[in-house]
């Protein structure tokens, strides 16, 4: 397999350098022109030619602005969420999330404890400028585990040509009575011309959050995140040194932390907490404690006009504590205190339309000892490599690309398990050492084409393979996952996964109507997924919890995203966010868990003030999601729960400086769940035993400079 993957790599360069001095010729040269300029973007940006890529534009960035990066994202169709309440949150593409997606920020590949459903990504939404999405299997370019898509978080390059500039946002909302600061000043050296600066500084303090009718005890948050950066412009080079820090502790809803099975039981079966709770900004066990240090450093330079080396190096250190109610020991020890270390380094040899390049990860994970419990993953060593090579080429109105790549991953884990066929008279489990080594490889590829039908309308299409290795809680976890309060079981006998996805856009785009239509089928062999078993809960001395066990079958995913943007009238907008998703076992010929249902999601925009200050706005939102209709009746401990309508009105106001065309205020109103509903979403861990979020109403004001 691995001579094949070479040889396959050196047809593909040997390709490349045959079409490297290929030219576009068209006989009709000025719909040439007028077609090419709409490629600029996309090329020469980040070189997703045939990809599917969304990104939120600076009103939706506005508006989000206080929120998680999970939850910004779902202007984007296609993309929801999964999480516990509404305090842990972490996207979802097509149906798939945490391990099969991936994340750069800004540039680096965020490694942290992403296997979690309650373990949100540790990025802070304030340090991007810019949040895009990239549907489809992207194992090329970006390596294993893009199965579903990649998030890119980027920044702005500083601006160079002024000394000093920045801004300053302050959010308040009423539910959990909060808010958020952001802080971001940047400018040049006049000293050493080329050199710029930038500093951010944010921090976020929320209480118990409130559902239609009562309050969610122990659910606040509490933020503290600072980030900072140094370019330097040179002839040929560009220097970049980055570091950014995260800081989070967050409470875990306490009615999810059950005494018995009947319990258990009887709190689905109530469907609300049993007890009631005041609000309060004090954060207790159950509670996590996450810190993410990220330190990049890149260089790039450019041989010539067409040529152009890049290299990064990155260094991660994801520090994770979950905390528990305990019955002997002081509750500030955690129950689980795990350390990720993460080192990365990527080189990339870019010529015309051509890239080559490696990437290699260095990851070390270390239990801290001193819990006073078994860890729920054992201590590992993981070394993951992989080379690719991507070739874009245009003729006449087609654009296409071809690209190919092989990876090989090591995994050598030790840690205690329980033995499960030995319990002491005492009722304690008896425990071993497990020492284990895994080796994982595979090739992925990808084929893509851009056709311009006309200059308004165009079709995308990718064939992308990627793969993933199963990650080690799906190998090895036994024990209580504190933070999202169930007992997970893993499956030492895992396989790695592969998926191969097509994808296909549709993009309109005249002065009125913009539209995009993304339509997609995906089968994934050796699909890994943890099943709730409605008949088993495990009971343990920190209480009694939902198992959920891994498992591996093959499975089908489809469905279609629509995103639309019309001017009935220069100051009147309508916008669309729809997506459909279907998942299938198809070895079972039975539906999967976690699937997100069909949401559905408009809005009017009216521009107050006319032209002239379109980011002056009066803005209506309906969102629609769908019962999940697809079940599999006896799988999981509750049926899905009923549809529901949500309602949300936005007013915006942006003030400019007469003198001063970079000095701006923008204050911003908006009300979310105006009607104060009550209702709970599928994709909730805590929909057994609670529901949503009720009213929430936000003031956003942000000052530019």
């Amino acid at each position: 397999m691995q001579y094949k993957c070479l040889a396959l790599l050196g047809m593909l360069w040997l390709f490349i350098g045959l079409c490297n001095g290929q030219q576009e010729h068209s006989v009709h040269k000025k719909e040439q022109d007028s077609i090419h300029l709409q490629d600029v973007e996309v090329i020469g940006r980040r070189g997703e030619l045939s990809h599917s890529v969304h990104r939120l534009s600076a009103q939706e960035v506005q508006e989000n602005k206080g929120k998680t990066l999970a939850e910004s994202l779902t202007d984007i169709s296609g993309v929801s969420t999964i999480g516990m309440g509404n305090s842990v949150v972490k996207p979802v593409i097509n149906g798939l999330h945490s391990n099969r997606i991936l994340i750069l920020n800004n540039g680096v590949r965020q490694e942290g404890q992403q296997w979690g459903i309650e373990h949100a990504p540790e990025i802070d939404p304030f340090a991007a400028n810019e949040l895009e999405v990239v549907k489809g299997a992207q194992g090329v370019r970006y390596g294993a585990d893009a199965l579903g898509g990649v998030i890119l978080t980027s920044a702005n390059d500083i601006d160079l040509d002024r000394e000093w500039k920045g801004g300053v946002d302050l959010i308040g909302q009423s539910n959990g009575r909060g808010g958020a600061v952001n802080t971001r000043f940047e400018g040049a050296v006049k000293a050493l011309p080329g050199l710029g600066w930038r500093m951010q500084v944010s921090g976020k303090k929320l209480g118990n959050y409130k559902a239609a009718d009562y309050f969610l005890g122990n659910t606040g948050v509490e933020e503290f995140n600072y980030a900072g950066t140094l370019q330097y412009k040179r002839d040929r080079n560009q220097l970049e040194l980055y570091f950014s820090h995260f800081g989070t502790q967050l409470g875990i809803f306490r009615g999810a932390h059950i005494g018995t099975g009947e319990d258990i039981q009887a709190r689905i079966d109530y469907g609300r907490p049993f007890e009631t709770y005041d609000f309060s900004y004090q954060i207790e066990a159950p509670r996590q404690k996450v810190t993410h240090d990220l330190v990049k450093a890149s260089w790039e330079h450019q041989f010539r006009t067409d040529r152009k080396l890049e290299v990064q190096y990155g260094l991660q250190r994801n520090h994770r504590r979950e905390y528990d109610l305990r019955r002997v020991e002081s509750d500030d020890i955690p129950m689980a205190d795990m350390v990720l270390t993460t080192q990365s380094l990527d080189v990339v040899v870019k010529q015309g339309h051509s890239s080559v390049g490696m990437q290699s990860l260095i990851q070390i994970n270390n239990n801290t000892p001193g819990t006073g419990t078994t860890p729920i993953i054992p201590n590992f060593d993981s070394y993951a490599a992989g080379i690719f090579a991507v070739h874009q080429f245009h003729i006449d109105r087609w654009h296409a690309e071809i690209g190919g790549r092989y990876d090989f991953k090591y995994l050598d884990i030790a840690g205690y398990r329980y033995r499960r066929d030995l319990i002491n008279d005492d009722g304690t489990i008896e425990q071993y050492l497990l020492t284990d080594t895994r080796r994982f490889h595979n090739a992925s590829g990808t084929v893509g084409a851009l056709y311009h039908f006309s200059p308004k309308l165009s079709w995308k299409s990718n064939i992308g393979l990627a793969w993933r290795a199963p990650s080690v809680n799906e190998l090895y976890s036994d024990g209580v996952h504190h933070g999202s309060a169930t007992y997970e079981l893993g499956n030492p006998d895992l396989r790695s996964e592969k998926g191969l996805k097509w994808i296909n856009a549709f993009i309109w785009n005249d002065e009125r109507l913009q539209a995009t239509i993304d339509v997609y089928a995906q089968i994934l062999y050796d699909y890994i997924y943890a099943q709730p078993d409605p008949d088993v809960v495990r009971q343990t001395i920190r209480g009694t919890f939902p198992l959920f066990a891994y498992q591996q079958h093959d499975a089908l995913f489809y469905g279609a995203d629509l995103r639309l943007r019309y001017a009935f009238l220069d100051r009147l907008h309508y916008d669309v966010n729809a997506s459909i998703v279907r998942a299938r076992n198809v070895e079972l010929d039975n539906y999967l868990p976690y699937i997100p249902p069909a949401r559905f999601q408009h809005a009017f925009s009216w521009s107050y003030l006319g032209r002239s200050q379109p980011e002056s706005y009066l803005k209506f939102v309906h969102r629609f999601v769908a019962k999940q209709t697809q079940y599999t009746e006896g799988m999981d401990y509750v049926v899905p729960p009923p549809a529901y309508h949500l309602f949300d009105i936005v007013v915006n106001k942006q003030i400019k400086a007469n003198n001063d065309t970079h000095t701006s205020w923008n204050v911003m109103l908006s009300v979310e769940n105006l009607f104060n509903s009550s209702y709970k979403d599928y994709m909730d861990r805590f929909r057994y035993f609670a529901h949503q979020m009720g009213r929430n109403v936000n003031v956003k004001i942000s000052y530019q400079f």
